[in-house]
C-alpha cells in the first residue's frame, strides 16, 4: 500500500555486543535488545546470539548494519572540485594517504560539507577496511538475512539530533559527547548534520575511576583542538551529552571546565518516540547507548555514506533484475493467455450467436441477396464497357491537344492491351523528342518513348 511504513532492522555488531533495533520508516521505534557474546567473538558465536535475540523481531524487514566510528576512521579533507563526479575521482586516488592499506583493501564513502574557499568542497571523508564489512556480512548471513546497507553511526546521530534540537542552518557548531558501554563517541554537527567525528577508547567503568573523569576530559580535549586544528568550524561553544547517567552527571562540571564550553544533557530517550521502548531503555539499560542502532535507521533518507562492497552491490543488483524479468516473463505470458482466452471466448459466443440467431433470422433473405449481387455484377460490367468505349474518343481528344502545328501524324493505333501508337513527320528531331515529353507528361498517356526515326530529304 503506498504509503504504508517500512520496517527495518537496524544491527550493530562491536567489541561482542550486538544491539538489535525495529524501526519503521516514520522513525518510531517499536523494539530493541542487547547480548554479549563474551569472549567468544567468531562469527559462528555471534551468529548464534544474533538468532537469538532475533527471536520476536520481524525477519522479513530490511535488514541495516550500523558501523560505529571505532570500526571506521573519518578526516575531514577539502577537494579542489564541486562536481560530484570529480569530487568521486579525487577520493579515490587519495584515499590510502588517510590510511596505512591500499585502496583495495578499504572502503571509503564522504558527507558533503558544503564549498570552501575558492571552487573547493568540504568533506568528511569515511574509511573502514573491508574485512570489517565482510565479518559483520557473514554473521548476518549465517542467520539467513542480507543486510541492504552499512551505514556510519556518527552521521545518523549527527542529523537526528540537529533535527530534534531544531538547528537552524546558520547556527553554530554543536558538540555532542555519546557515552557507550566499552567507547565514547565525540561529534560535532553544524548545517543539518555531522561535520566532525572522533571515537575514544573509554568506557563508563574507567569514569568512576579516580582519575576517570580526569582522563576523559584530556581525551575530550584532544579531540575538540584536533576539530581546530583541522579548520573545520570555529569551536563549539555548547555541548551535549546524549546520556542521562550519574556518573556521567557528576562529571559535567569537570568536562565543562577543561573544555572550556558549556555542557548540559540532553538525553536521547528524548528522541525517541515510543513509550514502551522509552521506559525499557530506561530500566534495563540505562548503562548502555542506543542512539547508535537507532539515528542511522531513522534518518535513513538522509544518509550520504553507505559502506557496502559495490561488488556486492553489483551482484544483488544482477540478481534483482534476473528476478524482475523472470516475474516480467511470467506475467507477459499470463496476459497474453488471459487476452487469448478472452479473444477465443468472444469468437466462440459471436459463432454461437450468428448460428442460432442471426443466420436462422435472415436465412429468407439470402437468397434475395445473392440475387441482387448478380445483378450488380451484371451492371457493373455493362458500365465499365461502356466506360471502355470512350478511351479512343479521350485519347483522340488528347492527341489533339498535345500534338504541335508543325508535327503531322499519318497512323494511330489502339491496341487491346491498351498501347498506343503513333506515326507521323517532323520537321526535326527536337520537335519529335518534345512531343514524346509532351505525351508522357499527359495524365492520358505514361512511359512514352520513341520507338524508331528515319531522316527524308523531301
Amino acid at each position: 500500500m503506498f504509503g504504508a511504513n517500512k520496517r527495518y532492522l537496524s544491527i550493530s555488531i562491536n567489541d561482542g555486543i550486538i544491539k538489535v533495533a525495529q524501526v519503521l520508516s516514520s522513525g518510531v521505534v517499536e523494539k530493541i535488545v542487547r547480548g554479549s557474546a563474551g569472549d567468544a567473538t567468531s562469527p559462528d558465536d555471534l551468529a548464534r546470539l544474533l538468532k537469538t535475540l532475533l527471536n520476536g523481531f520481524d525477519r522479513r524487514a530490511s535488514v541495516i548494519c550500523v558501523i560505529p566510528a571505532s570500526a571506521a576512521t573519518s578526516k575531514n579533507i577539502e577537494v579542489p572540485s564541486s562536481d560530484p563526479n570529480e569530487i568521486k575521482s579525487i577520493i579515490n586516488l587519495q584515499a590510502s594517504r588517510y590510511t596505512p592499506y591500499s585502496r583495495e583493501e578499504v572502503l571509503i564513502g564522504n558527507i558533503n560539507l558544503g564549498v570552501g574557499t575558492g571552487n573547493n568542497t568540504k568533506l568528511l571523508l569515511v574509511i573502514a577496511h573491508r574485512s570489517i564489512i565482510k565479518e559483520r556480512i557473514s554473521v548476518i548471513e549465517k542467520c539467513g538475512l542480507m543486510p541492504d546497507k552499512f551505514l556510519f553511526v556518527p552521521e545518523g546521530q549527527g542529523r537526528l539530533y540537529a533535527k530534534g534540537l531544531n538547528l537552524k542552518k546558520d547556527a553554530g557548531p554543536l558538540g555532542v559527547i555519546d557515552f557507550s558501554v566499552n567507547s565514547v563517541n565525540f561529534f560535532v554537527i553544524a548545517r543539518g548534520g555531522v561535520i566532525f567525528s572522533r571515537n575514544i577508547p573509554f568506557t563508563l567503568q574507567q569514569l568512576a575511576e579516580n582519575d576517570g573523569v580526569s582522563k576523559i576530559a584530556d581525551e575530550l580535549k584532544k579531540s575538540l583542538d584536533a576539530f581546530i586544528s583541522e579548520d573545520v568550524d570555529v569551536a563549539p561553544a555548547s555541548i551535549i551529552v546524549t546520556t542521562d547517567n550519574e556518573l556521567v552527571k557528576s562529571s559535567l562540571a569537570t568536562l565543562g571546565e577543561k573544555l572550556g564550553a558549556t555542557i548540559q544533557i540532553s538525553s536521547y530517550l528524548n528522541l525517541v518516540n515510543a513509550k514502551s521502548v522509552r521506559n525499557k531503555l530506561q530500566k534495563e539499560y540505562a548503562d548502555e547507548s542506543f542512539l547508535d542502532v537507532i539515528a542511522p535507521v531513522v534518518m535513513l533518507s538522509k544518509a550520504e555514506v553507505n559502506l557496502m562492497p559495490e561488488e556486492i552491490v553489483l551482484k544483488r543488483s544482477v540478481e534483482q533484475q534476473s528476478k524482475e524479468a523472470t516475474v516480467a516473463g511470467i506475467a507477459a505470458v499470463i496476459l497474453m493467455l488471459l487476452i487469448g482466452g478472452m479473444f477465443m471466448s468472444k469468437i466462440y459466443f459471436k459463432d454461437v450467436f450468428l448460428n442460432k440467431n442471426l443466420r436462422e433470422q435472415y436465412s429468407a433473405q439470402k437468397e434475395e441477396v445473392i440475387h441482387l449481387q448478380d445483378k450488380m455484377s451484371q451492371a457493373r460490367i455493362i458500365r465499365e464497357y461502356l466506360e471502355g468505349r470512350m478511351v479512343s474518343l479521350d485519347a483522340i481528344k488528347e492527341l489533339y491537344r498535345v500534338t504541335p502545328n508543325e508535327i503531322y501524324l499519318t497512323g494511330v493505333a489502339l491496341g487491346d492491351d491498351g498501347s498506343l501508337t503513333l506515326a507521323g513527320i517532323s520537321k526535326s528531331m527536337s520537335q519529335v523528342f518534345t512531343y514524346v515529353k509532351a505525351l508522357d507528361d499527359s495524365p492520358m498517356f505514361q512511359d512514352a518513348k520513341t520507338k524508331s526515326t528515319s531522316t527524308k530529304k523531301d
